[in-house]
């Protein structure tokens, strides 16, 4: 072989090799990206999976609750969309490895359980057994929840695999056969009213969705007025106030600030909107029983007079009260006001009004057409009440019911609120109620 010959066949190997290793690259730079793509999808699915499962979860718990037909209707609904949200999320894992026959099948069942007991005929809602299946449709769809929750913790931080630990989940074959089994038909729709937890006291999602009727027909003030409000409600002088943007939407206010405090007073009527100081509270020197007297107290030397305290939660030594208005003994639960009170100094560190000002007015209180006799009659026999308040409380249409509210607990304590409509008698609504060391807050 001469030297010509043997250069050009290691000219051609060393190309071959480039060309080799270039391909090699190319292909692992798109398996990558595969891998990529494939593992931001299980991620995303993983956490509306996660996501529907908590809303599953508690929907189940208040289903336990329930004792009329329109109840377990909404409640039917709900399960059985978000059931089919769920279900779509699972189809969304890529791993051909994952095993979710048993989550897809329970799934499957809450629908099912549910469309069948709505379509029951008889004296009683739900019969005891029917009962014993919602409980243990709850009790295992929270320990799926958790397990899921666990396992999408471990796949961020890497200390779980993510397909081992799917497919190690299974249904407990013992609960299984408690559980009620039917065909269920997937209801393939969006779900656009998921139940959420309320950090701000009941139904206060709902309150801050119509017009501003308290100040709508209030006179409006100047700028330089509302600066020397704003500075009474900051305890400083008006030259020491920064005029901000003001906001314009549905309640126009004037907007200042002194150092990390900022506070908003409505252009009609001058009223406080909100005021905020993002300052952290040290060592505790009240109770939060002296706070939510402070509170109510504040609140009352502003104008907003016949507040009721119903929740409070407290958090890095501030305590957020929740206040509703309160005439003729019936809590008016649309006019919210949350007041936060630094357990360190006993201040006001934060005022938030605008449930109160979207809401507020001289309203005509239906005459009541159900005793509350005749309403404690309604509520589950699985529930024995505790006490009970007359309340007006907002709809998802925008419109008020008058209720009695029960509060109530199971024989495991869970404590729960149950609202009997006064003219109509049916359940209107269902709040748990969850304590904690830092309070209450409902569900």
């Amino acid at each position: 072989m001469n030297k010509r010959k043997y250069i050009k066949i290691i000219s051609f190997l060393a190309c071959l090799c480039v060309l080799l290793c270039a391909a090699f690259a190319v292909s692992a730079v798109k398996a990558h990206n595969y891998k990529l793509i494939a593992s931001v999808s299980n991620e995303r699915a993983l956490g509306e999976l996660c996501e529907q499962l908590d809303n599953l979860t508690t929907v189940l718990k208040k289903s336990c609750y329930l004792n009329s037909k329109n109840m377990l209707s909404d409640v039917s609904q709900k399960l059985s969309t978000s059931a089919s949200c769920a279900k779509i999320s699972l189809g969304q894992l890529t791993d051909e490895n994952i095993e979710t026959d048993e989550i897809y099948k329970f799934l499957s069942q809450v629908g099912d359980f549910t469309s069948a007991a709505s379509k029951a005929e008889g004296k009683t809602v739900l019969s005891e057994k029917q009962r014993e299946s919602l409980v243990s449709l709850y009790e295992y769809c929270e320990s799926l929840s958790k397990a899921l929750n666990e396992i999408r913790n471990g796949y961020y931080n890497s200390s779980v695999s993510f397909e081992k630990s799917l497919s190690n989940l299974s249904l407990d074959k013992a609960q299984e056969s408690r559980l009620f089994s039917n065909s269920f038909s997937d209801i393939q729709q969006s779900v656009t009213d998921y139940p959420t937890l309320i950090y701000d006291g009941p139904f206060a999602d709902a309150v801050l969705k119509r017009e501003a009727v308290f100040v709508k027909n209030k006179d409006e003030i100047t700028a330089e007025e509302a600066k020397k409000k704003a500075a009474k409600y900051l305890e400083t002088q008006v030259s020491d106030l920064r005029r901000d943007s003001d906001e314009d939407g549905q309640i126009k206010l004037y907007c200042f600030s002194w150092g990390e405090k900022s506070v908003g007073i409505t252009a009609q009527g001058g009223f406080l909107c909100y005021m905020t100081n993002p300052a952290y509270s040290a060592e505790s020197t009240i109770s939060e029983k002296e706070a939510v007297k402070r509170a109510k107290s504040y609140l009352s030397s502003i104008g907003y007079e016949s507040m009721r305290e119903s929740y409070y939660a407290t958090y890095d030594g501030i305590c957020t009260v929740n206040f509703a208005f309160s005439e003729n003994g019936i809590i008016h639960y649309s006019d919210l006001i949350k007041v936060s009170v630094a357990l360190d100094s006993g201040k006001i560190a934060a005022v938030d009004a605008r449930g109160y000002l979207m809401n507020h007015r001289e309203r005509e209180i239906p005459e009541r057409k159900i005793s509350l006799k005749e309403a404690k009659k309604k509520i589950a026999e699985n529930l024995s009440v505790l006490s009970f308040e007359t309340a007006l409380i907002p709809l998802e249409n925008g419109k008020e019911s008058l209720c009695y509210e029960f509060l109530c607990k199971d024989k495991k304590e869970q404590q729960v609120l149950i609202y009997i409509n006064c003219l109509t008698g049916q359940e209107d609504n269902i709040l748990l109620l969850l304590y904690s060391d830092g309070g209450v807050l409902t569900k």
